[in-house]
């Protein structure tokens, strides 16, 4: 008799057991499916957000908007486009510049401005070489005008800084970088050789001293040949020509 209460007794603690681990395993199932389900209702309400995020341009097409001032054709068949805009989350109506091969976009090179800015603020062609244009950003008489070297098939910028000079036909920039920071360099950059010469002798020249502008105001170039560069500042009684080897 003992021997079948014993018996019994286990047999009814294992059926309680596994009634347990039957209800957890449900339980644990059940949590799964209510966090598929959210994870679910999430990646939908995120969809519907992406979709109500997206932008849309509408061109202005009216000429009266699109008269731009500057000159937009460059070698080799590549352009600048100036087009304005509205986007359906703006209410303001925007400009910018593309550079445009053919009918084929390159890239927008202002990434949208105010329009009315006026347009040697959203930008302009400074010097127009073979494969690389400069891009000139000008902000008001006597500020440093930026630039960018932007490489015509890519649109990518090969070089950034404040324009001093440039000679198309010899594919020479002269510019600065990191203008007024401790680290300012006055720059040559020969496009055609893909070579570049860091400039240290104008610095002590009368011009730097007594002109606002400095370097961006003092120095050009003067001449270039196969083997040369000459760079030259004057002010008053002062001139300083400088050579430097191609």
């Amino acid at each position: 008799m003992k021997n079948t209460l014993y018996i019994l007794t286990i047999l009814l603690t294992l059926g309680c057991q596994h009634k347990h681990t039957k209800t957890e395993n449900f339980n644990s199932r059940s949590d799964e499916t209510q966090s598929a389900l959210i994870d679910n209702n999430e990646l939908k309400s995120n969809t519907k957000l992406l979709k109500s995020s997206v932008v849309t341009r509408t061109y202005i097409s009216d000429s009266a908007y699109l008269d731009y001032d500057f000159q937009t054709s460059l070698k080799n068949d590549f352009n600048l486009e100036y087009r304005v805009y509205i986007e359906s989350n703006n209410p303001d109506t925007l400009q910018a510049i593309f550079l445009v091969k053919d009918t084929t976009d390159i890239k927008d090179l202002t990434g949208g401005s105010s329009y009315g800015l006026p347009h040697k603020n959203i930008g302009y062609i400074g010097a127009d070489f073979d494969s690389s244009f400069v891009f000139v950003q000008s902000f008001g008489s006597g500020n440093p005008h930026e630039i960018q070297l932007i490489d015509k098939r890519t649109g990518k910028t090969i070089r950034k800084g404040t324009w001093v000079d440039a000679n198309e036909g010899s594919q020479i920039l002269l510019y600065i970088e990191h203008i007024n920071e401790p680290n300012e360099q006055l720059k040559i950059f020969d496009i055609e050789n893909n070579a570049e010469t860091i400039v240290n002798d104008f610095q002590d020249c009368k011009c730097v001293q007594y002109v606002i502008g400095g370097l961006r105001d003092c120095v050009s170039i003067d001449t270039v040949t196969q083997e040369y560069i000459i760079l030259t500042s004057s002010y008053e009684d002062d001139t300083v020509e400088k050579k430097y080897k191609r």
